[in-house]
């Protein structure tokens, strides 16, 4: 070796690297969350954990997601910050599905939205370290 490390190579063996395009950094948080789906003719909630979560998006780990890109979603993300436990409800919709889990970017409503998710995460973080 070279002693070179500029670079590192995440390729998995057979499959191409895929490329980010996330908007922002996601961090690895798992919160409690309930899923709230809405199609055509179904309607129904599941809850799992997150996998990774942004500003901008989520990503919900899960072997067989039942939702898809044409899903109207709603997000309940808990977060058990202490005795003070603490929820935030966000509208998402579904990016990427692949075998592992969904791939979900956030709809915000408005810039107040976005606050208090920052704030919400932020507050999840510190409970989650302690």
């Amino acid at each position: 070796m070279d002693g070179d490390n500029k670079t590192q190579n995440t390729k998995t063996a057979g499959r191409p690297e895929a490329e980010d395009k996330r908007l922002a950094h996601r961090h690895t948080l798992e919160l409690d969350t309930e899923v709230h789906f809405h199609e055509q003719y179904v309607k129904g909630m599941f809850r799992c954990r997150t996998g990774n979560i942004g500003l901008n998006g989520v990503f919900l780990p899960s072997e067989k997601m039942p939702i898809i890109s044409k899903t109207d979603i709603e997000l309940v993300f808990h977060a058990h910050a202490g005795a003070d436990p603490t929820q935030h409800r966000i509208s998402a919709k579904v990016v990427r599905t692949a075998a592992d889990g969904a791939a979900l970017v956030f709809c915000p409503k408005d810039e107040q939205q976005i606050q208090e998710l920052r704030h919400f995460l932020l507050k999840a973080k510190v409970a989650n370290r302690q």
